[in-house]
């Protein structure tokens, strides 16, 4: 394990040689058709071949953004967002090894924890600790909207199914409701740029903060799509949820993991989750073939150097860790 961490170390220190990665602090990591796509707020994005581990570009922070702090990816379009001061959404296209700002920055609701979702036509950008800022775009990437609507509470995570037409949002729901504080809602988006109508909610006991998170994004009740069910890990552990009729939220499994956890990643049939236990961060596989009895594979502890990882990647073969001042962690699958 010593030597893979090595490894890890030294890709990213030869591939911050040619690029300007301040700090080799990564805040997202997400993988999209073996492209390997870091955000480093002020060092953009970079974009490498999973496979080959050669860098083909970086997108800076466009004029009148600070930074790049999440992105999501539909085809060649990708839409990046600023979380850090006065909050902005940009879109780019990518043709293999070189970026064009297609959308120039807009302004949107911001807040800590922001997110970004695009799918099919549809994008959303979660408020943070305000409203939600929901646009279309087309093929070319021009953009329409934005439109504002929510809870005033808080959406600090967003992720659209894979036709765009439904939202899952974590959300704060606020006190004195008959529901825990903390928890995820479906929205039914549609294709018309319209405000989006609520279809489940559901509030998740023990989720909410996970101590020592601090970065824009990265709040610590985050989704994943997993076949017709959404994986949610949060502060107390990790909640399945079966969806149902247009989305409907159906029944729920909870599986305590151990840790209070911050990111989730699926593939095939392993949910990736990263989080805490008294202080230390740590990497739990649960095996998700049999969702009624859902079972830990295995736990690891993460080297991190005091710094608080914040997102996980699957890749091909390996996991991306990213893991603030510890740079990005390179683990295999299993």
């Amino acid at each position: 394990m010593r030597n893979y961490f090595l490894i890890a170390f030294i890709l990213l220190l030869s591939c911050s040689e040619n690029h300007d990665v301040p700090n080799h602090t990564p805040g997202v990591v997400k993988v999209f058709n073996n492209l390997l796509i870091v955000a480093y707020g002020e060092g953009g994005l970079i974009i490498t071949d999973e496979i080959s581990g050669e860098v083909l570009t970086q997108i800076f922070p466009p004029q009148g953004m600070n930074s790049i702090d999440d992105f999501d990816v539909d085809g060649d379009l990708i839409f990046v967002l600023d979380s850090r001061g006065r909050d902005y959404m940009a879109v780019f296209s990518f043709d293999g090894d070189k970026a064009r700002l297609v959308s120039d920055p807009v302004i949107v609701e911001g807040g800590p924890f922001n997110g970004i979702s695009a799918s099919n036509g549809n994008l959303v950008v979660s408020g943070g600790t305000t409203f939600l800022n929901r646009f279309t775009y087309s093929s070319s990437g021009d953009i329409q909207g934005p439109i504002s609507f929510g809870r005033d509470r808080g959406h600090p995570d967003v992720i659209l199914s894979s036709n765009g037409q439904a939202a899952f949002i974590s959300t704060d729901f606020g006190i004195g409701l008959d529901i825990e504080r903390f928890g995820v809602m479906s929205l039914y988006i549609g294709d018309e740029l319209e405000i989006p109508s609520v279809i489940s909610e559901l509030g998740i006991a023990d989720a909410g903060f996970t101590a020592g998170v601090t970065t824009p994004v990265g709040f610590p009740i985050q989704t994943a799509i997993y076949n017709d069910n959404l994986i949610v890990a949060h502060g107390g552990g990790l909640t399945i949820i079966r969806l149902i009729e247009e989305f409907a939220f159906g029944s729920t499994t909870n599986v305590d993991i151990g840790i209070s956890a911050i990111s989730v990643a699926v593939s095939q049939d392993t949910a990736y989750i990263i989080g805490y236990q008294d202080g230390t961060p740590i990497l739990v596989r649960v095996d998700l073939a049999d969702l009624d009895n859902p079972a830990i594979i295995n736990s690891e502890t993460l080297i991190t150097n005091e710094s608080i990882p914040t997102s996980i990647a699957v890749g091909s073969n390996d996991l991306y860790i990213a893991a603030g001042t510890a740079g990005l962690i390179i683990l295999p699958k299993s």
